[in-house]
């Protein structure tokens, strides 16, 4: 484990030796990544609208890998994926997004990594097209593809988001994403989250999600806590407590952890390298609600343009 610990932090300080010493191969690197993803997003655009037009595709992308350590528990590692492209010559309120299961779960707390390679990853790939219904509520309709190791299974996607509060200082939203797939999986999650602004920098959220699957024998709650600080442009401070439990036909409310976390994070490098630190203490079922104490570091990359 400790030799584990020092391989990452040497990785970590000689990607930040790299960026400082080798700033202009870095970032030709990255803008060439950033244009190839604007010029696929601007081939899509094109081949269904031809007609000429200054108007470019916003793109967005980020890649991560991940290390975590935890007491009585293997060495966690991961790697995430996402990219959104918006198609506006097509219709401005449309866009196309491609990213990994982590990504794709809204549930996802930061408490497990899932050790898998990119290649054996399930994949999402949709078009969306969102709208604002009235003035509170807001629609996305959206159809895709899960990809899993050459399987696809298409499925049909709408999501909502009700605002109940929006002031200066507190915005309150319902939020609800449901699922048809054509394997006849159905997925709801549903959502409550309040964010309350104290001062410029400094905020307040609580998160309560619920999910629900046919497929699967329970239901997960969680709620969570968190304040967060916003310490300059480039680096964040969150801390926070939370909880995550199963539930069985929606009653029998079992918690399979609680945890209080923290996570420093900092966009070290430009606006699109950055790191994050990010320990927690928790308690869990399995180990009969003994504190266990976790690190997790996170390292990635933004793709911004348009």
């Amino acid at each position: 484990m400790k030799i584990k610990i020092l391989l990452l932090l040497s990785s970590l300080c000689s990607a930040l030796l790299f960026a400082e010493e080798n700033n202009s191969v870095f970032d030709q690197y990255h803008d060439d990544l950033c244009k190839a993803l604007v010029s696929t997003s601007n081939s899509i655009d094109n081949y269904f609208i031809e007609e000429n037009s200054t108007t470019n595709s916003k793109t967005h992308a980020e890649f991560s890998t991940s290390f975590a350590m935890e007491a009585n528990q293997d060495f966690e590692k991961d790697v995430r994926l996402r990219l959104r492209l918006n198609l506006p010559k097509i219709q401005k309120n449309l866009r196309l997004i491609f990213e990994d299961e982590n990504n794709d779960d809204t549930l996802y707390d930061r408490t497990t990594l899932n050790d898998q390679q990119l290649i054996d990853k399930s994949y999402y790939l949709r078009l969306e097209y969102f709208r604002l219904v009235k003035k509170k509520l807001n629609m996305v309709l959206g159809a895709g593809l899960r990809i899993r190791q050459g399987n696809l299974v298409p499925y049909g996607n709408l999501r909502s988001r009700y605002n109940l509060f929006k002031n200066n200082h507190l915005k309150s939203a319902f939020y609800n994403r449901l699922r048809f797939y054509s394997d006849g999986e159905i997925e709801d999650i549903f959502e409550f989250n309040s964010l309350y602004k104290l001062n410029a920098s400094f905020n307040a959220l609580f998160q309560n999600q619920l999910s629900y699957s046919n497929r699967d024998e329970f239901e997960i709650a969680s709620h969570d806590l968190s304040l967060i600080k916003q310490l300059n442009k480039k680096k964040q401070l969150s801390v926070g407590v939370g909880t995550r439990a199963y539930l069985k036909n929606f009653k029998d409310y079992s918690i399979e952890y609680y945890h209080v976390h923290t996570r420093y994070h900092h966009l070290f490098y430009k606006d699109w390298l950055y790191y994050q630190v990010a320990p927690s203490a928790l308690w869990r079922e399995g180990n009969n609600f003994n504190i266990s104490y976790r690190m997790m570091f996170n390292f990635g990359i933004l793709f911004n343009k348009g």
